[in-house]
């Protein structure tokens, strides 16, 4: 297939949104855990265009796998959004004999994350992790589910390390187990930036002083789930 598909990238408070809307209309029964290994995280850093790596995987999956859609429901970025996938209404194509396709409404959420996670390659943490627990826990408190139906791609389907050796799943459940640490409102970000920062950045003395600012301020923005500026 060729041509290009538009995807959306979301926060995870945007998109714990998309879901709330959607736990009438689907019901999902498990959580499938996936690594690309390829794209890596350091080719997303080294992208211009993130969405584009996107679009390379919905192309490969449709043209070269002949998948209806991109493979996966959502896509994990370093940087921590979420892109959109195939719609949460389809069953994934997760692996075989694991996706539920047929059309009652009840099949498994998948998720991608970018990056190679064997060992001795590169390593899940900081946003990227954050976000992977934050929409597990956000699916799991939706749709009723418990850590036992959270299945890794290598569980069901032999010769795979997929989402990565280097990614323990008892430390993954046991960091799940966890509970949610306390987040800063919208609201309560949106006061610090106005009433503090944006006077602080007017006042500054120097760009570097500015930027410095403009990052802090961006740092709040991203633990609130806000559009970073």
């Amino acid at each position: 297939m060729g041509g290009k598909r538009k995807f959306r990238r979301y926060t995870l408070q945007e998109f714990l949104v998309v879901l709330d809307q959607s736990v009438k209309k689907v019901r999902f029964n498990g959580i499938h855990v996936h690594a690309t290994w390829r794209p890596t995280i350091q080719d997303y850093r080294e992208a211009k265009d993130k969405e584009s790596l996107i679009q390379a995987m919905w192309r490969f999956h449709t043209g070269t796998r002949k998948f209806t859609d991109i493979a996966q429901h959502v896509t994990i970025d370093p940087d921590g959004y979420i892109w959109e996938g195939r719609s949460l209404l389809t069953s994934p194509a997760s692996t075989y004999d694991h996706n539920d396709s047929d059309n009652d409404g009840v099949h498994p959420f998948m998720f991608e994350m970018i990056g190679n996670f064997d060992r001795g390659a590169e390593v899940l943490t900081g946003a990227q992790l954050e976000t992977t627990l934050g929409l597990c826990r956000g699916i799991m408190t939706r749709w009723k589910l418990g850590l036992p139906d959270i299945r890794f791609h290598r569980e069901m389907q032999s010769g795979k390390t997929c989402p990565g050796s280097g990614i323990d799943k008892a430390k993954f459940l046991a960091q799940l187990a966890k509970p949610k640490p306390t987040t800063l409102t919208v609201e309560q970000v949106n006061s610090i930036i106005n009433e503090y920062l944006k006077p602080a950045w007017s006042d500054a003395k120097s760009q570097e002083q500015k930027d410095e600012i403009h990052r802090l301020a961006n740092e709040l923005r991203k633990a609130a789930g806000i559009r970073i500026e």
